[in-house]
């Protein structure tokens, strides 16, 4: 997406924040932070990053001032700190990338921390999102997220939460659980996949290849597609968690 493609989709959803997390890269969050603030909008950026660590698995950090450099976890996650920002963990089962894919033992990494899991992602499948609620016993605090990637993702979980004297005191309460939030998230009915990206062209990508000078051209002609067939706005959620 580009900067006038998310605010307007931003707009047509309802939402008063985002945060932007590129895979391993806050460039295009800060620059999308600096023309929101630029032309005096009232949709804040929040800036961030999802770091790929070490072993393939990934961690978020929002609210961050520079990018993250370590590729282990208790380090990454004193980079983060040390810049006063938030510590999430996103589709935290995840076969392919989820910090506790192998399992809980990574959790000693956030004790006695204000950290996040994503209870809910709308790219996730049905059977990782309901495993993700056994972190609710832990003393992660929940999120939901859309992982858009394009306009018609863009709204699929949606955050509602207490507003306080600025964006980021809002957010850090909800995550220290001391203020009311609820989390809503599209419809997923049981056997519900992971969202996919052109499954046919990944499929056939062994035999055949878009010529690198088509690509730009190719990527933009599926986003028209994907908008079009999945629409873009507002979309049917479900209350998926209630913190009172």
């Amino acid at each position: 997406m580009d900067f006038d493609a998310l605010i307007s989709t931003a707009q047509k959803v309802g939402l008063d924040a985002l945060a932007i997390t590129d895979h391993d890269t806050m460039e295009g969050a800060k620059e999308f932070q600096r023309q929101a603030q630029a032309r005096g909008l009232s949709l804040e950026i929040i800036v961030g990053e999802e770091k790929t660590l070490s072993d393939g698995s990934h961690l978020i950090g929002l609210f961050l001032q520079k990018p993250i450099e370590s590729g282990e976890l208790e380090t990454a996650i004193r980079e983060i700190e040390q810049q006063d920002g938030l510590c999430l963990v996103p589709h935290p089962f995840r076969k392919s990338d989820g910090l506790f894919r192998g399992g809980l033992s990574r959790l000693e990494f956030f004790r006695d921390r204000v950290a996040g899991f994503e209870l809910f992602s709308a790219k996730c499948s049905y059977a990782e999102n309901q495993r993700a609620r056994d972190l609710l016993k832990t003393s992660l605090s929940p999120f939901g997220g859309s992982d858009a990637h394009y306009e018609c993702d863009l709204g699929e979980s949606i955050n509602v939460i207490t507003k306080e004297v600025d964006l980021k005191a809002s957010v850090v309460r909800m995550f220290q659980r001391k203020a009311p939030f609820k989390i809503f998230g599209k419809v997923q009915r049981k056997g519900d996949k992971e969202r996919a990206y052109a499954p046919l062209y990944y499929r056939c990508r062994k035999f055949v290849r878009v010529p690198k000078p088509l690509l730009p051209l190719a990527k933009q002609s599926y986003r028209w597609y994907r908008n079009k067939r999945h629409g873009i706005g507002a979309k049917p959620l479900v209350e998926v968690y209630a913190h009172q």
